[in-house]
């Protein structure tokens, strides 16, 4: 009776399991429905979007807070970069050319998305399943977003999307020499098509780090949709993705098998594109292709010109145009770019000037650096670093092809800021961890020992 009584107090010294906070789950899997409605309906997905993380984000905070929850963890390197770069952002509200309207709609990416998620994510995933719920939320809509690039390619467009090829002007970026590039019920084919090799990178790295058998096989299945998004919306773009995802991979898995498959997987990508004609035949291949051999590109060598012009008009522009008006037209600024920009990182510069290019580049540079940082030397989980992984090399490819693309559009933005948010969270979940896996072996040796004496 007495030893019963002594396992069953050790036993309580067990410490308390670790789950994640669920209506974080709600408002990470709102963020792809309000994309996704976008099929049925007109939906102003900036102003939806921010309403619903203004609301969402104290509640999640609020629950995590009543449950016991550590909001110590909400104090944490990333909060600390977008607070401080915040201030700059606040002040371009003086920019003499500040069209108000427009700084309410980008201020969300810039800073208000990065900054909420900095919050609430250390705080609210606590566990690998966790990750794993984000993950399989964000599978649930590449699926979907696949089967409609599939309906759109076999089925044609239906009344909405011819609306926005053959009225608003879409068709002189999406029916052109290559073929057809199809953009499921995203903004455009470059979002699609960026999104899906964000999703490629993602889970097939994640695949090898899951737990069960069959979540390997759905991750594998996910990225094959993925990549076939990839394919059909002839974005050239996406093809640097998985590429810097790779890259980025072999230099934080301190391992050297893993290091060697990458560096052989990069060079037979690069070598097919680049040094071979083969797949030619096919309008997807042949605009991949298209990628690795810039300086033939009509395209790209006018986005050359353009960025020499755009230059001497900047000079005298250290600050920028003002939040959200690279492509403002519709806001009827004072002063207006007068070339388009082909580019995220190009808007960036222009909305923001040389000043806040810097910051930002600065602060995207360190998020990287302090983000590797914890991976190769704070997470002592081998499955846990490769699923942190998978989402920061995800990161890595986006903003490589940032510079090629305008894609820092919904849902991606939050799925980068999520990513970065993710890897702050880490040694947390991997202390939580290590405690548990320690606390049953101390278990299993005091069961042992009970056993003994009792045969004794």
């Amino acid at each position: 009776m007495t030893t019963t009584n002594s396992i069953s107090s050790q036993s309580a010294t067990l410490p308390e399991k670790s789950y994640s906070e669920s209506s974080f789950y709600v408002l990470f899997a709102l963020q792809f429905l309000i994309v996704a409605a976008g099929m049925f309906a007109d939906v102003k997905t900036g102003v939806v979007t921010l309403l619903l993380m203004l609301v969402m984000t104290p509640i999640v905070l609020i629950r995590c807070s009543s449950k016991g929850f550590d909001l110590t963890h909400a104090r944490n390197g990333m909060m600390t970069l977008f607070a401080v770069s915040g201030v700059y952002y606040l002040l371009q509200i003086g920019n003499p050319n500040n069209v108000q309207e427009a700084w309410n709609v980008s201020i969300t990416h810039y800073w208000f998305y990065p900054f909420a998620l900095s919050l609430m994510i250390p705080v609210a995933i606590r566990d690998r399943k966790g990750i794993e719920w984000l993950l399989f939320i964000w599978s649930v809509f590449i699926l979907i977003a696949s089967m409609k690039g599939y309906w759109q390619k076999n089925h044609g467009f239906n009344d909405r999307e011819r609306y926005f090829l053959f009225v608003l002007g879409g068709f002189r970026t999406h029916i052109i020499w290559s073929g057809i590039r199809y953009f499921s019920f995203f903004s455009d084919a470059a979002n699609y098509g960026v999104h899906s090799a964000m999703a490629l990178t993602t889970f097939a790295i994640s695949a090898f780090f899951v737990r069960q058998w069959w979540m390997k096989l759905y991750f594998i299945l996910i990225s094959v949709c993925a990549f076939y998004g990839i394919a059909i919306s002839g974005t050239r773009a996406a093809v640097a993705v998985p590429l810097a995802g790779i890259l980025l991979y072999a230099l934080i898995s301190r391992n050297w098998k893993s290091i060697l498959i990458s560096i052989i997987s990069l060079s037979a990508v690069f070598c097919f594109f680049y040094f071979t004609n083969i797949g030619d035949s096919n309008q997807y291949i042949r605009k991949m292709r298209s990628a690795f051999r810039p300086s033939k590109d009509a395209s790209y060598l006018t986005r050359v010109e353009n960025r020499k012009k755009m230059k001497e008009l900047m000079a005298d522009r250290p600050f920028g145009y003002g939040l959200g008006l690279s492509k403002g037209e519709r806001f009827a600024p004072k002063d207006l770019m007068p070339y388009p920009p082909d580019s995220w990182l190009v808007s960036v510069w222009v909305e923001t000037g040389i000043v806040g290019l810097v910051i930002y580049l600065l602060v995207h540079g360190v998020l990287f650096a302090w983000c590797s940082w914890i991976l190769l030397f704070k997470i002592m989980s081998k499955q846990l670093r490769g699923l942190l992984a998978a989402w920061l090399c995800m990161n890595a490819g986006f903003f490589v092809s940032a510079y090629a693309n305008d894609v820092m559009q919904y849902p991606n933005s939050i799925v980068v800021y999520t990513g970065f948010a993710l890897c702050f969270a880490g040694p947390y979940i991997d202390k939580t961890m290590q405690e548990q896996t320690e606390q049953r072996e101390l278990e299993k040796k005091k069961k042992k020992g009970n056993k003994q004496f009792l045969w004794a």
